[in-house]
């Protein structure tokens, strides 16, 4: 396959040398007063493990070249940090309308691989910047890919702790519920508790059979049968389990 640097680019043999059929990592090549600053495009967030190489060459007399550009000057340079910038505003968009878990996680996926990316080329950029001194273009580049990388970083903090709160949210409504549906259980079952037993009096007494209950003298006969059925009932109620305290 073909080595990266360009054909028709008069780098230093060396750098050519050190290069593979792939761009590799960010980082700064330096010989005889060149420049190449090796660098990313921004992750495609449907291929995000998928890097891009983009290939900067500084000559000794200060004049720029890019690959795929034909321009001359820092321009490209400075075009490249700005679609990580463009990329970081509309991650901020996303930021500012999340509301689920599954909002703030799609934040999340999309901008850890857009924080390497902008932290390495911003290292890269210091590096270069520290071999070409006098060079204020590259300073100015060199502040804008820091400023992104920092609100990246503050990005990618907000997100996880949107994520983390929206989880603990979450499991505190659940918690909630469930112990409203304990606290709706024990209600109902202090009802049943109460009822059953003339339920269940009620029940047998209304049968078509002799019990000897005919006879006793009205109407005494069924506020003593309903005494008993509620006295049985407060009985069964007291010996139902308490529930949990809230927490």
């Amino acid at each position: 396959m073909a080595n990266p640097i360009p054909h028709n680019w008069d780098v230093p043999q060396i750098f050519r040398d050190r290069i593979g059929t792939r761009a590799g990592r960010q980082r700064v090549m330096h010989a005889d007063g060149h420049l190449l600053v090796i660098l990313h495009d921004v992750p495609d967030p449907a291929e995000p493990d998928v890097r891009n190489g983009r290939l900067f060459w500084r000559k000794p007399d200060g004049t720029w070249k890019a690959s795929a550009s034909g321009a001359t000057s820092i321009a490209p340079l400075r075009a490249h940090v700005e679609a990580f910038d463009a990329a970081a505003d509309q991650l901020e968009e996303q930021v500012d309308k999340a509301k689920k878990a599954k909002d703030w996680f799609e934040v999340l996926r999309m901008s850890a691989p857009l924080l390497r990316s902008a932290r390495n080329m911003s290292r890269a950029l210091q590096e270069a910047r520290e071999l070409a001194k006098t060079d204020k273009e590259l300073i100015a580049v060199r502040d804008a890919a820091q400023e992104v990388e920092r609100a990246l970083e503050l990005i990618h903090g907000h997100a996880r702790d949107g994520l983390e709160f929206t989880v603990a949210r979450n499991a505190e409504e659940n918690v909630e519920s469930s112990r409203h549906v304990v606290e709706s259980g024990h209600r109902l079952n202090l009802i049943a508790a109460m009822f059953l037993p003339i339920t269940a009096l009620g029940s047998l007494l209304g049968m078509n059979l002799v019990h000897g209950l005919e006879t006793w003298e009205k109407p005494y006969a069924f506020w003593a049968v309903a005494l008993v059925a509620f006295l049985l009932g407060v009985m069964v109620r007291a010996s139902l389990p308490k529930p949990p305290p809230a927490a």
